[in-house]
């Protein structure tokens, strides 16, 4: 987003983007700021603590309580630690939010793979996509970082072997995999099932679960 051209910015402005949510430290954000169209409502929610806490409501970040985990793991600190859990909720409040037809919402980190796979993880959970198709769709993230011709790779995404291309991808970077295994065997392990864990994290009831799949569901 930093990066963004001026005709980049014009298709955003005609794609309606109404929501950019940065994941990033402020820091991080400083660095390399983003380019948006100037309608655009910009929200920092930082995944990671910080010095600055951005957008984050400091009323309810004192009131959180974290979970006790192994700070050297950081897809586990990202799904049960106190600030973390703020910053992902604040991007569904938004997502709730953003239900005016023709308006879009974009949220990303700096590489596009950690704090933007947990929370791509946490939407697609919420919006019922099963665990499996999700950890495919995350396992994706290496096949583009790795694609030196986008034709190619749009070809081999594409066509028919696409499900056999996925399946050897999958073997071949089971690393990444584990990370994101390793959250989600968490939530498992401390609230007992994804959907307990929306509910009681991010305030997601049935009925505002119901909302994101009418927003974000053809």
């Amino acid at each position: 987003m930093s990066q963004i051209t001026r005709y980049g910015g014009s298709q955003l402005r005609r794609y309606g983007l109404k929501y950019d949510i940065d994941l990033r430290s402020p820091l991080e954000q400083d660095y390399a700021p983003d380019k948006i169209p100037a309608k655009t409502i910009f929200r920092s929610y930082p995944v990671s603590e910080a010095e600055s806490e951005g957008d984050l409501p400091q009323s309810e970040l004192a009131k959180r309580g974290a979970v006790e985990f192994d700070y050297q793991e950081p897809y586990l600190m990202m799904v049960l630690n106190a600030h973390s859990q703020l910053a992902f909720r604040c991007l569904f409040e938004d997502m709730l939010a953003n239900d005016q037809p023709g308006d879009s919402l974009l949220f990303h980190c700096a590489a596009g793979k950690d704090r933007t796979g947990i929370a791509g993880f946490l939407i697609l959970s919420a919006l019922g996509v099963y665990y499996q198709s999700i950890r495919q769709d995350y396992l994706l993230t290496n096949v583009v970082y790795s694609a030196g011709d986008e034709q190619k790779l749009r070809k081999k995404l594409q066509d028919d072997q696409a499900a056999e291309f996925i399946k050897k991808m999958n073997a071949s970077f089971n690393v990444f995999a584990e990370e994101l295994d390793s959250a989600h065997q968490a939530v498992l392990d401390h609230y007992g099932s994804v959907t307990n864990y929306l509910r009681e994290i991010f305030d997601l009831t049935p009925a505002k679960i119901s909302q994101l799949q009418r927003i974000y569901l053809e």
